[in-house]
């Protein structure tokens, strides 16, 4: 299969979808390809545009901050020269002064910069991530070490990613179990340093193994090495373990205890041979996945990248192999990974809430499939998925919608993945009923189609061709502008209107309300909001509209006009929740 002409029909087809050039359809592809982001949230953190400081899109974490730059070229062995890099760097000077950018008038760059400050002020590491459809040059990579072995290199580093690195991905995302199912690694290792378990369910075998070797793997086959479950390294912030960790690699005096210091590094395979049943120096294994270590793995190529070649030999990693299906081993070693936690949406997986809310999505009437872990629903065989007829409700998706419909639309917006830390327990309650979850999420639908069509069908064709439309519709066109930040701040009003309507909000009221009229009576409160909030003088004047919508006082504003409105409609005897909302 041509892999590079299937991502370049993707991408053609996604800008088609979303009226863009190719070159902005790459940028989403990728958002939503590297970093698993919804398409609405890949379109919020782009910031391409002409002047963006060669700043495709910026996503900010809770204790980092990612600076995307992504280019595509129809040549695939086109390099990125060390210019191009060198340029890139240069956005941090620009962020680390939002004043400056906002007069260039680029709300989403200067939103970009303020939060930048913020977050570099609190702490954060900053990660910048180039995506190359094509290679890197010799002196592109110089600039890269320079700058990744610079002052700042404990809370900066950049990551290069160029056509194998996107085409490893790419595959790995295609194959549903594991992507080196037929790959056979070799790996070298001292003379009896080797334990072998041939007992129980699953033969497994401990050895130590050269942090070279494991570097090099890491160099061959990129994030396939970590399945699904593990994509992205967590970067070199200071004081953080991946820092220690190389500082231990590059420590004259501290690498020979490396082997004790670390944890070690934890696969499962298909299978795995010595070279000599008696005397073995090597083991062959095949289908390799790691399981635990991929912050370790990645930390050893990092620090080969920063002396510029091979570690010194006395790197000696702990390893582990367990001989068995993929689909028949659960990633307990993940759960158990003291270095480096996994995300907390990963770790409430495993919650009995979230189990049970799983059997009850299952038991449904119209049964939901409720995506509990990443990949599960790829890997169900086609019979399976004909059973759910594409209603598939994902952890992450379900638990931004609940957060915002009841609380905080913007705090869901920013912080999605705390929503596991901080808010779960407000989110996920023993006693949650499918209902007060199937209720947001089928009204979240429904916004997010209506948002998709005005932004495909007058936003972006609008920017692509302004002289196709009339004045009086482009002003209208860009008086609902606000709806590209807005889905889940319209989905946190509806919840304020349901509960005006019915002095309440319950999960009786959340069943009786989950029926066949729903998505039209969802797209009759879509439309009202709409009508309102297009002539709001707060939204006609505000400069920024990405910052002023992150606030939930400006939130509330906003929704203190669309209660004013329905005041307004009472006053002329006209029930405008009562004709749209049902009686119960």
């Amino acid at each position: 299969m041509n892999y590079i002409e299937q991502i370049r029909d993707e991408i053609t087809a996604l800008s088609k979808e979303e009226i863009l050039d190719k070159a902005r359809a790459f940028i989403i592809w990728i958002l939503e390809q590297y970093y698993s982001l919804p398409r609405e949230e890949a379109i919020n953190v782009m910031t391409d545009s002409s002047g963006d400081k060669r700043i495709d899109a910026f996503i900010e974490r809770e204790d980092a901050i990612i600076i995307i730059q992504c280019k595509l070229y129809d040549d695939e062995t086109k390099e990125v020269g060390e210019k191009e890099i060198s340029i890139f760097k240069g956005c941090l000077d620009w962020l680390k002064q939002p004043n400056e950018i906002q007069q260039l008038n680029l709300p989403k760059l200067f939103d970009a910069a303020t939060t930048f400050v913020e977050k570099w002020n609190e702490g954060a590491s900053v990660e910048l991530h180039y995506f190359a459809f094509g290679k890197f040059s010799d002196g592109a990579n110089r600039e890269r070490r320079v700058f990744n072995n610079s002052e700042y290199r404990d809370r900066m580093q950049i990551h290069f990613h160029d056509i194998d690195d996107i085409l490893n991905l790419f595959q790995a995302n295609l194959q549903s179990v594991n992507p080196l199912s037929s790959e056979s690694i070799t790996l070298n290792f001292s003379k009896d340093q080797f334990f072998r378990r041939q007992e129980g369910s699953f033969p497994a075998l401990v050895v130590s193994v050269k942090g070279n070797e494991l570097a090099s793997l890491y160099t061959k086959y990129g994030d396939r090495l970590f399945e699904r479950n593990i994509r992205l390294f967590r970067g070199i912030r200071k004081g953080s373990i991946n820092a220690e960790i190389i500082n231990t690699v590059l420590n004259s005096n501290d690498r020979k205890k490396f082997w004790y210091f670390n944890n070690g590094i934890s696969f499962v395979c298909s299978d795995f041979t010595f070279d000599n049943e008696d005397n073995p120096t090597s083991v062959t294994v095949v289908g390799p996945q790691i399981i635990n270590g991929c912050q370790t793995t990645v930390c050893l190529k990092e620090a080969q990248n920063s002396v510029g070649g091979a570690i010194p030999e006395d790197i000696d990693v702990l390893a582990r192999f367990i001989k068995a299906p993929i689909s028949d081993v659960e990633l307990i070693t993940l759960y158990t990974n003291s270095q480096n936690p996994v995300s907390e949406a990963q770790l409430k997986s495993n919650d009995s809430i979230q189990k049970r809310l799983k059997r009850d999505f299952d038991s449904y009437s119209s049964p939901y499939f409720y995506s509990i872990k990443e990949g599960d629903w790829k890997i169900l065989s086609k019979e399976d998925k004909q059973k759910y007829e594409g209603r598939v409700i994902d952890i992450i998706k379900a638990a931004q919608a609940v957060y915002s419909f009841l609380k905080d639309p913007a705090f869901a917006r920013r912080y999605r993945i705390e929503l596991f830390s901080k808010k779960y327990h407000e989110i996920f309650k023993k006693d949650t009923r499918v209902e007060e979850i199937l209720l947001p999420w089928r009204i979240l639908t429904v916004i997010e189609n209506k948002i998709a069509a005005y932004r495909k069908e007058e936003f972006n064709r609008l920017k692509l061709n302004l002289s196709e439309f009339a004045e009086e519709k482009r002003k209208e066109i860009l008086r609902k502008e606000f709806l590209l930040y807005s889905n889940l701040i319209i989905l946190y009003f509806i919840h304020n209107l349901i509960h005006k309507r019915y002095g309440d909000y319950t999960p009786e009221i959340a069943k009786r309300l989950l029926n066949n009229q729903l998505e039209g009576r969802i797209q009759s409160l879509f439309d009202y909001i709409v009508a309102v909030l297009s002539f709001s003088e707060k939204l006609a004047t505000e400069k920024n509209l990405p910052r002023f919508l992150k606030n939930i006082v400006n939130i509330e504003a906003l929704y203190s006009e669309v209660e004013k409105e329905i005041e307004k409609d009472k006053a002329k005897k006209k029930d405008t929740l009562g004709e749209i909302l049902p009686n119960l």
